[in-house]
C-alpha cells in the first residue's frame, strides 16, 4: 500500500531594491513555518525609507503572520522608515480586517513606489 504524502505549502519571498524602497513579495502561505523568513527580510532591509511589503500573492495568513506584519512595522518606526503592506482585495487584507490590526498597519490595493528598474534578490 502506498502512502500519499501531502506536499508542503509553496512559500517564496523576493526582495527588490530600488533606492531608497524596498519591496518584499510574499507568495504562498505566510504561516508558523514561514513567517522567520519574512522577519529576516525585513531586518535585513530595514534600512529603506520605504518598506512595502506586498502581500496581494499570499494565499493563507494566520496569527503568526499576523504577528510578524505587527513586529514589522514596530521595526519600521524604530528605524525612522515607513511601512506599507500591499494586501490588495483578497485573504490578507480579510484577516487583518478580522483581526482589527487595519486601523495600525497601512494598507493598500496597489504599490507605491515609483515604476523602475528594481534590483531582485529572491530567497525560494
Amino acid at each position: 500500500m502506498s502512502r500519499l504524502r501531502e506536499a508542503l505549502p509553496s512559500f517564496e519571498l523576493t526582495v527588490e531594491r530600488y533606492d531608497s524602497v524596498s519591496t518584499v513579495v510574499v507568495s504562498g502561505e505566510l504561516d508558523l513555518a514561514t513567517a522567520p523568513r519574512l522577519s529576516a527580510a525585513v531586518a535585513e532591509h530595514g534600512d529603506a525609507k520605504l518598506l512595502v511589503l506586498d502581500m496581494t500573492a499570499t494565499t493563507f495568513i494566520d496569527s503568526t503572520g499576523v504577528r510578524a506584519l505587527l513586529q514589522a512595522e514596530r521595526r519600521s518606526v524604530g528605524s525612522g522608515s515607513r511601512l506599507v503592506v500591499v494586501a490588495g482585495k483578497g485573504v490578507v487584507r480579510s484577516v487583518l480586517e478580522l483581526c482589527e490590526v487595519d486601523g495600525r498597519l497601512t494598507l493598500v490595493s496597489d504599490h507605491p513606489a515609483p515604476a523602475a528598474e528594481p534590483r531582485a534578490l529572491t530567497d525560494g
